[in-house]
């Protein structure tokens, strides 16, 4: 028998922690209280698929299995709510791998990168209908993401994937001058920018208990407040079926897939494929007249070039939402399960705030949460096999762009679930990339280097000043060389 025991710090919490969650479902359950259909697992069950994570991905593989193979009996656990995760914590930008391309092209090649990039925003408009057609009020609005330059220094930053785009033969993105960057969101820091048309936005964590619903509606059975303690398989037949342990039950399956994101760090080797990283997000009170005075009248959404980027865009009643990732890291695996609550960086994330809209840096803040982003080394997700747990699959790596690209990875895990040789279990996002993060203890002495020096670049750059030698060599170690 091969045993997989996971970490002590693995996410094993038996009831909700409030406190620790984001004012996304906050909103969601105040609109859909808790209807009581997925309990938490208390007794031995057989399935066919066991799908260990209730967030977008494993919501979506259960969905998509549902749709392929309706016969398939689907299990479905999660450590706290559906939705109680990164989920239910990210920013809500809905949105294709065009900015992406340079890193699609490097794994793959130019026709793959091209299709997966079609398929990617093809994605966005499956979503919107999906939501339209089973009458989930996830909020959404259609429009623009702008990737621009918030100093001086972020010009010409999609440049080359410009290019790649270009000799692609396509032209998703559209370049756009300064004046435009800053007249579409009502901001004087903007140095130019692209922009991408086929996008929206929405409120994650009622689109995750929208898919919940739609899951339970399907047959699949699910378990939420169930964390993994263990997987176990068998060696002989006709125990070659692994069986996930959780504290008051087990599910034993032909298949498992893990969709947990950030925390498949902590598996095998996959932590030196990734980096987990805190992100930073306050959400306003309604301040429509506000928005309304800088002359953001669309729903244009918007991430900066920055390493540390910061990203914002406005809801549909009239509160703008602000992020910063790179707020902090932690040692070992200790690092998902640690990043939440209230921001580790309050005092920088409303700086810049009030560096890019400098008359809405004081205005009332409804909420700020922290969450752990992944980032992997090829800042695209990928799935694969575990080697130590037979019939065990999983995807993660997102790097901070996870609605449409969960939709586009559920396909990959269908398939791998399902044992279907097709496009999407032979794609390039279907095998696990090369590069390495350094382990710890060099990855942690790194990142007490490297993130203030990423800091202080970024002041000097925000300031239109030259950055010192010094911080740059710092800055150019970091090994994980993230291709946007």
């Amino acid at each position: 028998m091969t045993q997989l025991v996971l970490p002590r710090n693995w996410p094993h919490h038996d009831t909700p922690a409030p406190a620790r969650r984001s004012a996304w479902l906050r909103d969601a359950f105040a609109a859909e209280p808790d209807d009581g259909r997925s309990p938490a697992l208390q007794d031995e069950v057989a399935c066919d698929v066991c799908i260990v994570g209730g967030g977008f991905t494993g919501l979506w593989t259960a969905i998509e299995i549902k749709q392929r193979a309706p016969g398939t009996d689907v299990v479905l656990i999660e450590a706290d709510v559906c939705g109680g995760g990164a989920s239910g914590a990210n920013a809500g930008f809905l949105m294709p791998m065009w900015a992406r391309f340079r890193s699609l092209v490097a794994l793959s090649n130019y026709e793959e990168a091209r299709w997966l990039g079609e398929a990617s925003a093809a994605v966005v408009d499956e979503i919107l209908d999906f939501v339209d057609k089973h009458g989930i009020d996830a909020e959404y609005r259609r429009g623009p993401w702008m990737l621009a330059a918030s100093s001086p220094a972020q010009r010409g930053a999609w440049q080359d994937t410009l290019e790649e785009l270009h000799r692609a033969g396509i032209e998703p993105l559209r370049q756009i001058s300064a004046a435009e960057a800053n007249r579409v969101v009502g901001t004087d820091r903007h140095h130019g920018g692209v922009i991408d048309p086929g996008c929206a936005t929405l409120q994650p964590a009622k689109l995750t208990r929208g898919l919940r619903r739609v899951a339970l509606d399907s047959g699949v059975r699910i378990h939420e407040r169930t964390p993994l303690l263990a997987l176990r398989s068998g060696t002989a037949t006709p125990s070659r079926r692994t069986t996930a342990v959780t504290p008051y039950g087990k599910v034993t399956a032909e298949r498992v897939v893990l969709a947990i994101n950030a925390w498949a760090g902590q598996l095998e080797d996959l932590g030196r494929r990734m980096v987990t990283i805190a992100s930073d997000t306050l959400l306003t009170e309604p301040v429509p007249g506000e928005l309304a005075a800088l002359g953001w009248h669309d729903d244009t959404s918007v991430c900066d070039s920055r390493r540390r980027l910061n990203y914002y865009r406005k809801t549909p009643d009239g509160r703008l939402l602000f992020g910063k990732g790179g707020a902090g890291t932690t040692y070992g695996t200790a690092g998902p399960s640690t990043m939440w609550g209230r921001p580790i960086r309050t005092r920088e994330l409303r700086q810049q705030l009030a560096r890019l809209f400098p008359s809405l840096g004081h205005v009332p803040v409804d909420a700020m949460w922290t969450a752990p982003v992944e980032y992997s080394v090829t800042s695209l997700p990928f799935a694969g096999w575990l080697r130590s747990v037979p019939h065990t699959c999983y995807v993660t790596g997102y790097s901070g762009d996870g609605v449409g690209p969960s939709r586009l990875m559920a396909k990959v895990l269908a398939s791998l679930a399902l044992g279907t040789e097709d496009e999407w279990s032979g794609c390039a996002l279907a095998r696990t990339p090369d590069g390495w993060i350094p382990p710890e203890p060099l990855r942690s002495s790194g990142s007490r280097l490297l993130l203030p020096a990423l800091r202080a670049a970024e002041r000097h750059e925000d300031r239109g000043r030259q950055v010192p030698g010094a911080v740059k060599r710092l800055v150019s170690l970091d090994p994980s060389a993230f291709r946007r």
